[in-house]
């Protein structure tokens, strides 16, 4: 999170904010949008302008150049675009693709993108969104409830400890990852940064989801459970093992699901999403903003 420190969306104070029936300490998460796909439509009579700026411009990396199309990246892969005039008039679709993180673009860089790229554009719109939520505290004990249905897979790290945690299906319309931040940049980056703990809560949003961003975790629980208050050694291996290999879910029967969800609900005094909302409505409108500004 170091490059994305200077774009979220900063969060302070509220320590002791009332979740569920417990207190807690845990501080408001930092949020912000992690990455952003819009699309829109480059009309002919455009198309020799976007050629000869994408062309003659030194920080800009084309590949898969024809007459109809085009792939490129911009400010050394921080922006990745795509341009398909055939494929886009065949499926009835529109023609120009832009991915990129916004916390990692400098003030210039947005400008330059502003005024070059995005003002060729007609119809532009949001395809993926991905909101992301920055803990400064394990997340590894958490469990994710919905009331949906949705697939659930935990990865672990070379220490046996979780370092994400996956819900839902890849390809979804709503995708959600828990995951150890820190070591992430640890590992990919070799940077080491100086929280004691740093986990990111992020729900990647795509097609028709994408306009529900602020509404796109109503159906979820965040809980942690304290399933060693179970009295019932039985119930409690049982729920250790739920919660252990989320896996063995599928093999209960209906009821023997709704007995364990309920249980788990009823040990889990702290409910992340209740401090999640709260952090989302105090910066709603300035995401919102976000959101205009690359849309008009």
């Amino acid at each position: 999170m170091a490059e994305d420190e200077n774009k979220a969306v900063e969060l302070t104070g509220l320590s002791n904010s009332r979740l569920s029936v417990q207190t807690t300490t845990t501080p408001l998460p930092k949020i912000s949008f992690d990455r952003m796909t819009l699309i829109g439509d480059l009309n002919k009579d455009k198309s020799q302008y976007m050629a000869d700026l994408l062309g003659n411009s030194p920080f800009v990396h084309l590949w898969n150049c024809l007459t109809h199309k085009f792939e490129g990246q911009i400010f050394t892969d921080k922006v990745y675009i795509e341009h398909d005039r055939f494929k886009a008039d065949a499926w009835d679709r529109r023609n120009f693709r832009v991915e990129f993180n916004p916390n990692n673009l400098n003030d210039d860089e947005i400008d330059w993108l502003k005024k070059n790229i995005f003002i060729t554009l007609d119809n532009v719109g949001f395809t993926r969104l991905d909101l992301a939520f920055d803990f400064e505290e394990d997340l590894s004990d958490y469990f994710v409830m919905s009331d949906k249905a949705v697939k659930k897979n935990v990865h672990y790290g070379l220490d046996g400890k979780v370092e994400t945690k996956y819900f839902g299906a890849r390809d979804s319309d709503r995708y959600i990852r828990i995951y150890n931040k820190k070591q992430e940049r640890k590992d990919n980056a070799d940077i080491d940064l100086s929280f004691e703990h740093l986990w990111r809560f992020e729900i990647e949003l795509k097609r028709s989801r994408v306009d529900e961003w602020n509404n796109c975790f109503e159906d979820m629980h965040i809980l942690k459970p304290a399933w060693t208050t179970i009295e019932k050694i039985n119930e409690r291996a049982i729920i250790c093992m739920l919660l252990s290999h989320e896996n063995e879910w599928g093999k209960l029967a209906r009821h023997t699901k709704y007995k364990y969800r309920k249980l788990i609900k009823e040990i889990s005094d702290i409910d992340l999403t209740d401090l999640m909302k709260m952090s989302l409505e105090k910066v709603e409108n300035n995401l919102q903003k976000q959101i205009d500004f690359w849309l008009y």
